[in-house]
C-alpha cells in the first residue's frame, strides 16, 4: 500500500512507500527488504506477480532473502510448468482494507519544511502506546519530506532515570526510527527561569503559596487564590527563593494568570513552576531546586526548536488552549498541533504510574515481562516490529477513540511470521501415548525433513523415525481399530490394537503402511519418536493481567490483577529443537507459534494468533482435539442429544449464559455533565419502572448533551450499583467500538420502553444483581461474546438481540465488540 500523499505536489520519498506488488524496474535491494519478513510478494501464495517479477532477474541475486525467494520461484516454476498462478492485487486498491488515511492531516504542512518531535518523559519504559506516538510523528515527517526530533521533558526529577532514558533510545532503534541529535529539556532550564521571571513582571504569573489541596478545591470552584494580585515586587522576591530551594521558596509554586472562571478548567490558573528537590536530577544533580512543568516548558520548546507540527494524543486535548496561551504570552512562534486517539487494549494499562506500580509489586517481573505492554514486552512475546508498524498505521492520525482487543494486532503478526519461520513438533508430557509399530526401525534412524512445508529453501533438520512412537493422548481417544492414519512427515501407519484402561486409550500396537495414501486418511497427527534425546520442554501460555476489560473512573487496576496470567506446561520435543536460540520465532504443528525465551532450559512463550483468548489466555475456539471429544460424546445414530440448559434460577446456569443478564430497552430523560469526572455523562433512563435508573457512561468524548438526550438505547439493568466520583450509577449503556468509532447500540424506534431484550435459545429470569466478584461475574464471562455481525446487529455468539419490534444495531460498526 502507499501511505497518502500530503496537500503538496512533490511526489512522496521512496522510503515510505510500502508496496503491495513490486514495481518491476525496482532494484534488487528494495526486493530484499521487502522479502525479509514475508515468502512472497504479497499474502501467503504465489501469484503472477512473483513469477513476473522473477523473470525480470536472470541470475539468483545475492541478498539472503531475494535468493530465498528466487530459488523458490524458480523451483516452483520446474515443479508446476503448466499451472495457472493466482493473481496478485490489481492495484485499484492502495493498501488493506483498512489503511488508514494520512492525506491532509497535517494543517498549512508545507513539503520539505516540516519538523515533528517525540518528546517523551524518562520515566518508564516506552509502552505501545509511546510506539504509535513515535511511529506516527516519523511517518508524518517523512510523508512530508521533513526530520523528526528526540527530545527527553526531563524536569521532574522524582520519577525520572537513566536507565529509562537509555532504554527508550534503543527502543527506538529497535524500531527502526531515525531522528535529529537527542536534546534534553533540562538543559534549558535557565532559558525557562528567564522566561517565567519575564512573565511575572508582566503581571502574566503569580506565586502562589496556597496548599496543593485548597488549590484544587478554588479551581473547581472557580475561585481565584488570595496571592493572584500580588505585586510584582513580592512575586519576584518569592521566585528567588524558589529558585534557591529554600525553605520558604519550596512553599510556592508559580501559576498563571489566565481565567479561573474559564469552563476548561485546564485554564483556570495552572501551575507552570514548582520546586523538586526530594530526588537529584539523573542529568543535572542538584544544579536546580525548580523546575517547570509540561505545560508551560513543552510549548516554548516546541518552538524554540523549531518544531512546526506538534502530534499529540487527545488526552492532552483539553490543554490545547493552554498551550497556545503560553506561546502568546511568552511571545514564541506558533505551533501546530495535531491530535490522534490514545491507543486503548482490552485488559490493559497503560498509565505508566500504573505500569510501576505492577513493577514494584512482583506483579510482573519487570518492564520487559511478555505479560506487559510495553514495547519490550511485546516483542519479547512474540510480535515483530514489522506487525507494529503496520498495526499503527491502520490506525493513522484518526480520532476516534476506543478501547481495542489485542487480537487484531496479532492476527496481523501471524501473517507476517506463520511464511518464514520453521515447524516442529513437541507433545506435552501428561499427553504422551506410545505407538508400537511392526515394520518400523530397531533404533531410532535419521531422516531430512523441510523446516518449513512450502518453503523448502528455509533448509532441513534433522527427523528421527523409530519402531515406537509418541502420540498426543487427544488424538488417540477418537482412534479405532483397523483405521488407517497419517504420522506428518513419515506416512501412513494401522491402528490394529487399542489397550485402555476403562474409557481412556493407554497405548496402541500397529503397523506401519508407508505406501498408503495420506489423502485417503481421517486424521494427520503429530508424533515423537521414543528416544532418549528428547528435549524437555516448557511451554508458557500467558493470559490477561486483568480479570476486567475496562475501568470506570475511581476503579483501581489493581484490584481485578489476574493471578492466573501464567501458566506453564512441560512438554517433550524434536531433538532438532536443540539447535533453537533466543529469540527464534517457530510453530508446534498443531499446537500453535512460539517464541524461545530461554534456551536452557528451553522455555517457549506461546505468541497469540489473533482468535479471541479467555483471561486466562485459553483459546476460546475449540481446537481439533476438543472437537473430536465433542464428536465422540455426541449421541450414536438414533439416540437423543441432551438439550441445553434452559430457564431455571440464574445462579443454576452457567456463568456466561446471557440470560443472566437483564438487557432492557430505555429512553435518556435527562443528561448533564458529571460534576467531577469530565468524560463522564450522568442520565436518567427511563426503562418501564417507577423511577427512572440514574446512568454514568464514559461517552462525554464521543457524543454531546444534545445527541444524547431523548436517545432510545440499551441498557443492562441489573448491575451492581456504583459510586462513580460519587454520583450512583446503576446500569450500563452498551455500545459498540470498531472503525467507525463508539456508537450507541439502537433498538427499533418502535421497540417498548423496557422491554427486555431477547436471545434465541436463551430463556430464564436474569440476575437479581450481577456479581462482579473475579471468577464469579457473569458480565465478565459473556463480554468477549458481545459483538455486531456483518449487518451491524448486536449479537451474543452470533444470536441477535432482539425486541418485539426487531433487532437491536450499531449504525455502522461491523465485527465490533460490544461493551
Amino acid at each position: 500500500a502507499i501511505l497518502a500523499q500530503s496537500q503538496c505536489s512533490k511526489p512522496l520519498p521512496p522510503a515510505i512507500r510500502v508496496p503491495s506488488s513490486m514495481d518491476p524496474k525496482a532494484d534488487v535491494a528494495a526486493l530484499d527488504k521487502l522479502l525479509a519478513d514475508r515468502a512472497y510478494l504479497q499474502g501467503t501464495q504465489a501469484t503472477q506477480d512473483d513469477f513476473a517479477k522473477w523473470a525480470t532477474i536472470p541470475v539468483c541475486p545475492e541478498q539472503p532473502h531475494a535468493a530465498r525467494w528466487w530459488k523458490h520461484i524458480e523451483g516452483l516454476k520446474k515443479k508446476y510448468p503448466l499451472k495457472v498462478w493466482p493473481k496478485g492485487d490489481t492495484g485499484k486498491k492502495e493498501g488493506p482494507k483498512d489503511q488508514a488515511n494520512l492525506e491532509n492531516i497535517l494543517v498549512n504542512a508545507v513539503h520539505g519544511a516540516v519538523v515533528t518531535r517525540f518528546p517523551p518523559e524518562p520515566s518508564g519504559y516506552l509502552h505501545i502506546g509511546h510506539a504509535k506516538a513515535a511511529l506516527l510523528n516519523h511517518t508524518y515527517a517523512k510523508l512530508y519530506g521533513g526530520k523528526m526530533l528526540l527530545r527527553f521533558d526531563d524536569t521532574n526529577p522524582s520519577k525520572e532515570k537513566m536507565e529509562y532514558q537509555e532504554s527508550i533510545v534503543e527502543d527506538l532503534k529497535t524500531l527502526g526510527l531515525d531522528h535529529e541529535p537527542t536534546t534534553y529539556t533540562s538543559d534549558l532550564i535557565g532559558h525557562f527561569e528567564k522566561d517565567m521571571e519575564r512573565m511575572l513582571r508582566e503581571g502574566k504569573a503569580y506565586v502562589d503559596d496556597t496548599p496543593a489541596d485548597q488549590v484544587k478545591v478554588e479551581r473547581d470552584a472557580g475561585t481565584c487564590s488570595k496571592c493572584r494580585d500580588l505585586p510584582v515586587e513580592e512575586n519576584i522576591r518569592r521566585w528567588k527563593e524558589m529558585l534557591v530551594g529554600s525553605e520558604e521558596g519550596l512553599t510556592y509554586a508559580v501559576r498563571g494568570k489566565i481565567d479561573m472562571q474559564c469552563l476548561n478548567k485546564c485554564m483556570r490558573d495552572p501551575v507552570f513552576y514548582r520546586c523538586k528537590t526530594d530526588e537529584p536530577h539523573h542529568r543535572h544533580g542538584w544544579k536546580y531546586k525548580a523546575y517547570p512543568t509540561y505545560d508551560f516548558c513543552c510549548a516554548i520548546i516546541d518552538s524554540m526548536e523549531g518544531v512546526t507540527h506538534a502530534l499529540r494524543s487527545l488526552e492532552y486535548s483539553d490543554r490545547k488552549a493552554m498551550y497556545h496561551w503560553v506561546l502568546e504570552a511568552t511571545g514564541y512562534k506558533h505551533v501546530e498541533l495535531t491530535e490522534f486517539s490514545r491507543m486503548n487494549f482490552d485488559y490493559t494499562v497503560l498509565s505508566k504510574r500504573k505500569l510501576t506500580k505492577l513493577v514494584d509489586t512482583g506483579v510482573v517481573k519487570g518492564w520487559d515481562d511478555p505479560r506487559m505492554p510495553t514495547l519490550r514486552g511485546v516483542l519479547r512475546r512474540g510480535l515483530t516490529v514489522e506487525a507494529l508498524k503496520e498495526f499503527v498505521m491502520t490506525q493513522g492520525g484518526s480520532r476516534n477513540t476506543n478501547s481495542m482487543s489485542w487480537d487484531k494486532i496479532w492476527a496481523i503478526n501471524k501473517q507476517k511470521i506463520d511464511p518464514v519461520i520453521p515447524r516442529y513438533c513437541a507433545i506435552a508430557e501428561q499427553s504422551l501415548v506410545k505407538f508400537t509399530l511392526s515394520g518400523g526401525p530397531a533404533t531410532p534412524t535419521v531422516k531430512k525433513e523441510n523446516l518449513h512445508p512450502k518453503n523448502p529453501d528455509m533448509g532441513t533438520k534433522d527427523m528421527y523415525v523409530a519402531g515406537t512412537v509418541y502420540l498426543r493422548s487427544e488424538d488417540c481417544q477418537v482412534l479405532t481399530e483397523g483405521e488407517e492414519i497419517t504420522l506428518m512427515h513419515w506416512g501412513n501407519a494401522v491402528v490394529e490394537k487399542l489397550e485402555k484402561k476403562g474409557d481412556v486409550v493407554t497405548s496402541i500396537s500397529g503397523r506401519l503402511h508407508l505406501e498408503g495414501s495420506p489423502k485417503l486418511t481421517k486424521y494427520k497427527l503429530n508424533w515423537l519418536p521414543v528416544m532418549d534425546s528428547l528435549i524437555d520442554v516448557t511451554l508458557r501460555e500467558l493470559g490477561y493481567l486483568f480479570t476486567k476489560p475496562t475501568f470506570a473512573d475511581g476503579e483501581d487496576p489493581m484490584d481485578f490483577v489476574n493471578p492466573n496470567s501464567l501458566t506453564d506446561s512441560k512438554a517433550k520435543g524434536e531433538p532438532a529443537m536443540l539447535s533453537l536460540q533466543k529469540g527464534d520465532r517457530l510453530q508446534l504443528e498443531r499446537g500453535g507459534y512460539y517464541i524461545v525465551d530461554e534456551v536452557k532450559p528451553l522455555i517457549l512463550i506461546e505468541i497469540p494468533d489473533g482468535k479471541a483468548k479467555k483471561i486466562s489466555g485459553e483459546s476460546r475456539d475449540e481446537s481439533w482435539q476438543g472437537k473430536e471429544k465433542n464428536a465422540k460424546a455426541a449421541p450414536k445414530e438414533g439416540g437423543k442429544a441432551a438439550a441445553p440448559a434452559k430457564g431455571g434460577k440464574a445462579a443454576d446456569r452457567p456463568l456466561d449464559d446471557v440470560s443472566r443478564l437483564d438487557i432492557r430497552v430505555g429512553k435518556i430523560t435527562k443528561v448533564w455533565p458529571h460534576p467531577e469526572a469530565d468524560r463522564l455523562w450522568c442520565e436518567e433512563i427511563d426503562i418501564g419502572q417507577d423511577k427512572p435508573l440514574s446512568v454514568c457512561s464514559g461517552l462525554r468524548e464521543h457524543f454531546t448533551q444534545e445527541q444524547m438526550q431523548d436517545r432510545l438505547v440499551v441498557l443492562i439493568a441489573n448491575m451492581k450499583p456504583c459510586k462513580m466520583k460519587g454520583v450512583e450509577s446503576q446500569g450500563m449503556v452498551l455500545c459498540s467500538t470498531g472503525a467507525s468509532g463508539v456508537e450507541i447500540l439502537a433498538p427499533p424506534a418502535s421497540a417498548k420502553i423496557g422491554e427486555r431484550v431477547a436471545f434465541k435459545g436463551f430463556t430464564g429470569e436474569p440476575d437479581e444483581v450481577l456479581n462482579t466478584k473475579t471468577g464469579k461475574a457473569p458480565l465478565d464471562a459473556i463480554r468477549p461474546f458481545l459483538k455486531t455481525n456483518a449487518k451491524c446487529e448486536a449479537t451474543f455468539r452470533d444470536v441477535p438481540f432482539t425486541t418485539s419490534a426487531g433487532p437491536v444495531a450499531s449504525a455502522s460498526n461491523v465485527d465490533a465488540p460490544i461493551s
